[in-house]
């Protein structure tokens, strides 16, 4: 497989997205500059328009997790609530499939997060999914 294949891949996308969001965040990095930390991203359409898109929305996308969550948002894991931040952007925005939203966003949180980060996942996004059949 090419360099710039790989690259492009949503799953790596969605990798590089949560990795930048917690650049962002625990780094205290500004948006602008973090991403000239990675101009080698800059090419790829769906890790350009999913950060934006996030960082965009990020107050809308933090009042519907607030609904779903059982404690501040700030309590949460910086990777699982970055996580959920790109799965409930993308289950808004976008037109992937709502199985593999939540599969990709469960996957970040195994891979990145903390020990049982997931299992918070998988619940917030239920019940985000349960409360608006739009997206089932």
């Amino acid at each position: 497989m090419t360099k710039s294949k790989q690259t492009s891949s949503p799953t790596r996308s969605r990798d590089k997205v949560l990795q930048t969001l917690y650049e962002i965040e625990v780094g205290g990095q500004d948006f602008k500059k973090v991403l000239e930390n990675h101009p080698s991203e800059k090419s790829n359409k769906l890790y350009v328009d999913t950060l934006n898109g996030v960082v965009d929305s990020m107050k809308e996308i933090d009042k519907i997790l607030i609904k779903h969550i059982d404690r501040p948002i700030m309590k949460l894991d910086s990777i699982e609530r970055n996580a959920l931040r790109i799965a409930i952007y993308e289950l808004i925005n976008k037109e992937t499939d709502t199985a593999v939203v939540i599969n990709e966003a469960i996957r970040m949180s195994k891979k990145y997060g903390s020990v049982q980060g997931y299992k918070l996942v998988n619940a917030v996004l239920d019940s985000f999914i349960k409360e608006n059949q739009t997206y089932a």
